[in-house]
């Protein structure tokens, strides 16, 4: 696997945004931080780099007068977010849909915790508006960085990217929020502070993938047993006819098993390998085996209880099956 390297400098994912509030970001240690207050907003933001591919962030940002706020996004990223309500409002001027939504109980009111992939590429403006606290505590994640946990553990983070915009479970969504709460500016600026959010983060993105494995194995299984009922279902209708002297058609066992024929015979034939057409076919000869070895029913009568209309019908059947007539098969088994 082709690692595919990040195209965008992280830091063109907020830098540019701060920027048109005047507020400007200095390193101190593995954090950056920094304080604006003037005519246009004011507040704080602090940012932690975990890699070139993933960023751990938050900010404060409450504008002076109503403004409209030029977003860039150069290229898609995922993120996991803990928003005010200001700001939440605001992500639909953006192209962002969030998904997983769940109230926030905090220090904030009406906060959300919300995943989701910003892949409206280009400029955005967003309206802000005078006195709303736009907050947001976050982790974003550059398409590159799942690229390399495909490369170091092949298959166990395949689709995670494309995952932060769908529904999570709910052990996946607690996961976020637990992680997103364990992320603040004091621990980060404390010794290892870098190592910690590291770690929490690669946690929380290891149980994302946990998470999404386990269900898609358990609606596997789920699929796997409805398949299984559905073959031994149509096994069992077929026989029924059968005993009955009828013949029983792949539409007709398909309507009574409420489902198309397609899907009837996809399953079936990958449950069984072998065809419905073909296991029907096979079970009628068999049948008429039985019937002209066992009984004393004239070959008119055998054809008429396995459902042919013509005994004419029955005997090109089963001499392109058997490779023989009736009459000589029974002269031979009986």
């Amino acid at each position: 696997m082709q690692i595919r390297q990040a195209a965008t400098d992280i830091t063109e994912l907020y830098a540019p945004q701060f920027e048109q509030f005047g507020l400007e970001l200095t390193g101190k240690g593995a954090v950056f931080t920094g304080e604006v207050a003037n005519d246009r907003a004011h507040g704080r933001a602090w940012i932690m780099p975990l890699s070139p591919t993933c960023i751990v962030m938050e900010h404060f940002i409450t504008p002076t007068h109503d403004m409209y706020l030029a977003e860039y996004t150069p290229e898609p990223y995922a993120c996991v977010s803990e928003v005010s309500a200001p700001t939440l409002t605001c992500m639909p001027e953006t192209g962002i849909t969030p998904a997983n939504l769940k109230p926030s109980h905090g220090p904030w009111p009406n906060n959300a915790v919300c995943s989701f992939i910003q892949d409206s590429c280009g400029e955005e403006l967003s309206p802000l508006f005078a006195g709303e606290l736009y907050h947001s505590r976050s982790v974003l994640f550059l398409p590159g960085y799942f690229d390399e946990l495909e490369h170091r553990y092949p298959t166990e983070f395949a689709g995670i990217f494309e995952a932060f915009a769908e529904p999570w479970h709910e052990e996946a969504t607690s996961a976020i929020y637990h992680t997103l709460r364990r992320i603040n500016e004091d621990r980060a600026q404390t010794v290892g502070g870098h190592v910690y959010m590291q770690g929490i983060v690669e946690t929380m993105v290891a149980e994302l993938a946990c998470s999404r494995a386990a269900h898609k194995q358990a609606r596997q299984a789920a699929d796997t047993r409805v398949s299984i009922t559905m073959a031994e279902e149509a096994t069992a209708m077929i026989e029924r006819t059968l005993d009955k002297g009828r013949h029983v058609g792949i539409n007709e066992v398909a309507e009574r098993l409420y489902t198309s024929r397609s899907k009837l015979c996809a399953t079936f034939k990958a449950q069984t390998g072998e065809s419905l057409g073909a296991y029907i076919r096979r079970r009628r000869m068999e049948r008429a085996q039985g019937l002209l070895a066992d009984s004393a029913l004239a070959i008119a009568q055998v054809a008429e209880r396995l459902g042919y209309p013509q005994q004419a019908a029955f005997a090109q059947a089963f001499k392109q099956y058997t490779g023989t007539t009736p009459t000589a098969w029974r002269s031979k088994h009986r």
